[in-house]
């Protein structure tokens, strides 16, 4: 077998099996990155804010207490002193109806802070509740891209083991081939038939002396027109002359 053909048969096997096996290795670095694929957290402040939301929702307005305690002190103070200075019990009655009036108004102003401070506070939890609907969101587009790129790697290593089992495949053909044509032959001692080159067919002077071409005897006809050969006599002919 020539030596370049040989060479040749060699690269192409080379490459085949380098081929399959750098696919092998393509698909088990694309196994590493699913392990290593990111996934979206929950951020944790969004359910921190929710808890708290939650938990303030039904909670009272800060120094609403203090102003409850407040308004009572002075409603005492005020009835003390209208006491010790009153000077008959009609007018003890009628400035006492006073303060109680200005006590129920003060009270009513806080009942109005701490409904509006509710509002406030049930703003705070709807905005919170988004915001973990939000993340929730997040979270859900995120296992989406996840289940994309798992896809998109499987479809990758299936195309790898594909292309490989092709390559298997068409190297097997090819060896095939070049076997039935007998390439394999003189690399595992087969003998085939010698082809004479010109120099070898051609043979020495020495034999072609040695051998005869036989001749027709003519079986009493003569000569052998094989060893006799006619030949042109030259003998002149007149050369006619024209007009007499």
């Amino acid at each position: 077998m020539p030596l370049p053909a040989l060479i040749g048969l060699g690269i192409g096997i080379g490459g085949a099996i380098g081929k399959m096996i750098s696919r092998g290795r393509a698909n088990r670095e694309l196994d590493k990155l699913i392990s290593q694929n990111p996934s979206y957290q929950i951020n944790p402040e969004a359910q921190k804010r929710l808890a708290l939301a939650n938990t303030i929702l039904n909670a009272r307005m800060p120094g609403a207490a203090q102003v409850e305690r407040n308004i009572y002190a002075n409603q005492a103070n005020r009835m003390g002193q209208l006491q010790r200075n009153a000077t008959d019990s009609s007018q003890l009655l009628a400035l006492g109806a006073a303060a109680q009036g200005q006590s129920n108004e003060a009270f009513q102003n806080l009942g109005i802070q701490e409904r509006q401070d509710y509002y406030n506070r049930l703003q705070n939890l709807t905005g919170a509740q988004q915001g973990m609907i939000e993340e929730g969101d997040k979270a859900y587009q995120d296992q989406l891209r996840r289940f994309n790129d798992l896809v998109q790697i499987r479809g990758a290593q299936q195309a790898n083991r594909q292309a490989t089992w092709g390559d298997i495949s068409n190297l097997g053909f090819g060896l095939a081939d070049f076997g039935m044509s007998g390439g394999f032959n003189n690399i595992f001692g087969s003998k085939m038939p010698k082809t004479l080159t010109s120099n070898e067919f051609n043979l020495s002077a020495g034999s072609r002396r040695n051998m005869s071409m036989p001749t027709y005897n003519g079986a009493g006809i003569g000569p052998s027109i094989l060893t006799t050969m006619p030949t042109y006599t030259g003998q002149a002919l007149p050369i006619p002359r024209i007009g007499g």
